[in-house]
């Protein structure tokens, strides 16, 4: 086990295509990524990958170049979960996800008011009813 930072890979852009994070993001070859490794009680997502010569090793991100020489390299046991595994929830950060949900919801509830308030305006339920739909004719 390692630590990385953006002065040895020139960027903060992972192999996921992600923003590497401090605290978040790690580099392993050995699982899929969106695997979670837990390291010494802290969970670690795996967002990027490193030399091919590196099967068994995990990089964690840093910011400093200065925390990452003190980290050092060192042989540490590590927890691993991997997507696959669907008996254990693996808890994401993605507020994106999380913003796109609620954006739906939001959305639906907004179309069920109009519905409601649509029926109670003109005193009738509103009736839904199925759309038209035309054939097409034989050729003569």
């Amino acid at each position: 086990m390692s630590a990385y930072t953006p002065h040895e890979t020139g960027s903060r852009t992972t192999a996921s295509g992600q923003k590497a994070k401090e605290g978040y993001t790690c580099a392993a070859n050995f699982v899929p990524i969106g695997s979670v490794i837990i390291y010494d009680g802290h969970k670690y997502y795996v967002q990027d990958r490193m030399h091919s010569k590196y099967n068994r090793h995990v990089d964690i991100f840093m910011e400093s170049h200065k925390k990452a020489l003190k980290f050092g390299r060192k042989e540490a046991k590590v927890q691993v979960i991997t997507p696959d595994d669907k008996h254990l929830k693996i808890e994401t950060r993605n507020k994106e996800k999380h913003k796109t949900k609620n954006k739906k919801e939001q959305q639906t509830k907004q179309i069920k008011q109009n519905l409601k308030s649509q029926s109670t305006v003109s005193n009738k339920p509103h009736k839904l009813r199925a759309a038209t739909v035309l054939k097409p004719q034989a050729k003569p």
